[in-house]
């Protein structure tokens, strides 16, 4: 059995150093293909999911590797909110009766004119409804019926997950439980703290490399036998 956790904000792969060097749990779509790459052909994938969200282009790209896999098994053990719930339609899933479920409009930003601002809306739009094909696929329900839910930022209990589609069963104490700009309280990694985590990174490098050029020179020094 091969396993993989959804937990914490599910993050770019060119963002994946900050979190490390900040210790922040994240979850980011390289190091779900790692995973998976290195499963034997007869393993189950198991996916552990507790998550607010997070970027949707890493959830796409994760909920598609996994839905792709028909080893996947999805273990909803907390929160599968946002893009993490994009993630749980990956394949046959159970929830932990305390878990819950969340989908919501995409979220964005943008700058510019009225034109550039009609242009966001529309794309944002787009988002949602490329999205809203997983939660069809899963639940079989209409595109409208799913876009109405996330216009609404739809919260779902274990009971209605399953009533509604979108979990196939709620977990059982046998089977494998654990703990309980798209995520539920944001990303918390913000431009400021991005920029603070380069700085320090920079000036530890900076001094790192004045230490090795005076180590150098000392080197030199006792070669001489000054």
């Amino acid at each position: 059995m091969a396993r993989i956790d959804i937990k914490g904000d599910i993050i770019t792969n060119d963002d994946a150093w900050i979190y490390n060097w900040l210790k922040w749990e994240c979850t980011y779509p390289k190091a779900v293909k790692a995973t998976i790459d290195a499963t034997k052909p007869d393993e189950t994938i198991d996916v552990y999911i507790n998550s607010p969200g997070g970027y949707v282009s890493a959830g796409q790209e994760i909920y598609s590797m996994l839905r792709n896999d028909s080893r996947t098994r999805i273990h909803v053990e907390g929160q599968a909110c946002s893009a993490a719930s994009i993630i749980a339609m990956a394949g046959h899933s159970d929830i932990s009766p305390v878990g819950m479920l969340m989908i919501h409009n995409v979220q964005g930003s943008g700058q510019g004119d009225y034109h550039d601002m009609k242009k966001m809306s529309d794309v944002l739009k787009t988002f949602n409804s490329a999205l809203a094909a997983a939660y069809e696929e899963k639940t079989g329900r209409s595109q409208e019926e799913i876009l109405k839910a996330m216009e609404n930022e739809t919260w779902l209990t274990a009971n209605q997950c399953v009533e509604m589609g979108f979990i196939d069963e709620i977990s059982s104490p046998a089977e494998p439980s654990g703990t309980m700009i798209n995520a539920v309280g944001g990303i918390r990694l913000t431009d400021e703290i991005r920029k603070k985590v380069m700085e320090e990174k920079a000036e530890k490098e900076a001094e790192a490399a004045k230490k090795e050029e005076a180590d150098a020179i000392l080197r030199d020094l006792d070669a001489f036998g000054i």
